[in-house]
């Protein structure tokens, strides 16, 4: 089953968008990866195999080079077109929810939503990723990280129901055995482990975290923290303006905790610019009481406080 879905215009540097085939063919498997020239067969219904693959996708990449938004057909440009390939693909993605991206190519800057159509216009507000020629391994290597967490979400979540059982009768073994160690471990020792590498601290940060954030510039979204512990580092993610971004240098110190993320930031005509988002603060009550700071981008922002609660099973 395909989990990642290529959108790309034939004459809009189809050459990047086989390039990048390769390399996401090789991070996730060739049955992981989706793109028309290749999946699709003589005598396939084009519409229709589009239409099967968006559902059953969870991410889709949307490759914008420098003729994306201007290509035209007899005078028209494309995408004001409805019966358009990309316009249908995009606005298909966007109504169904998945994870769209951006992903900008050969110098190409961001559409606004002035440029859009209205049924695809919401594909302005989705952060952008840039792949360079001069930086593309770099580049490529944080696109895999950004979307393997998005790909692992959603194979977690077609788990067959025997498969589910299976693995809630091993989680439910594992936990006993777990807490019989646990338990010959205080009677032979009166020592304990560190808060961040303990079972514990696992149970205390491991989970789904929800929050609303008010951001300096005034915008208010609901995030969500998927963050569990590993010998003493956080992994997971945290989203940025409702994008999922994967959780780099995560550490729990006791009750202390704090991460970084990264986003692309994006303002009228100017090159996108990297942000940097550090995360600090603490685990108290059952509550993660945090602190935001982004640097790096195109403009300043002050640091932002909230408050993350546990989502409940």
């Amino acid at each position: 089953m395909a989990g990642l879905f290529i959108s790309y215009r034939r004459n809009d540097q189809p050459g990047f968008a086989g390039r990048l085939a390769d390399a996401l063919e090789e991070a996730f498997g060739r049955d992981n990866v989706f793109r028309d020239v290749e999946d699709i067969h003589p005598g396939d219904d084009f519409v229709l195999t589009i239409q099967k693959q968006l559902g059953r996708v969870n991410v889709m990449l949307v490759m914008i080079g420098p003729a994306w938004l201007t290509a035209s057909k007899d005078g028209a440009r494309r995408l004001d077109d409805p019966d358009d390939f990309v316009r249908r693909e995009v606005q298909v993605a966007l109504e169904s929810g998945i994870a769209v991206l951006p992903v900008l190519v050969d110098g190409a800057l961001m559409p606004t939503l002035a440029d859009l159509p209205d049924a695809i216009a919401a594909l302005a507000r989705r952060q952008a990723f840039v792949l360079s020629d001069a930086g593309w391994t770099t580049d490529i290597a944080r696109l895999v990280a950004y979307v393997r967490p998005l790909l692992n979400a959603r194979n977690q979540g077609a788990l067959r129901p025997k498969r589910v059982a299976w693995v809630v009768a091993i989680g439910v073994l594992i936990i006993g055995l777990v807490a019989l160690i646990a338990m010959e471990s205080r009677t032979v020792s009166s020592r304990t482990s560190s808060p961040q590498n303990s079972p514990e601290g696992a149970a205390l940060l491991t989970g789904r975290w929800t929050a609303q954030v008010k951001y300096d510039w005034g915008d208010v979204h609901d995030e969500i923290f998927d963050l569990r512990l590993e010998n003493g580092e956080v992994h997971g993610t945290a989203s940025y303006l409702q994008l999922a971004r994967t959780v780099e240098e995560g550490r729990l110190q006791g009750n202390r905790l704090s991460f970084v993320t990264h986003s692309q930031e994006m303002m009228g005509d100017s090159p996108p610019r990297e942000q940097t988002h550090r995360y600090r603060g603490e685990v108290k009550a059952g509550e993660l009481h945090l602190v935001l700071e982004s640097r790096g981008g195109l403009t300043t922002h002050t640091p932002v406080e909230f408050t993350a609660r546990r989502v409940l099973k």
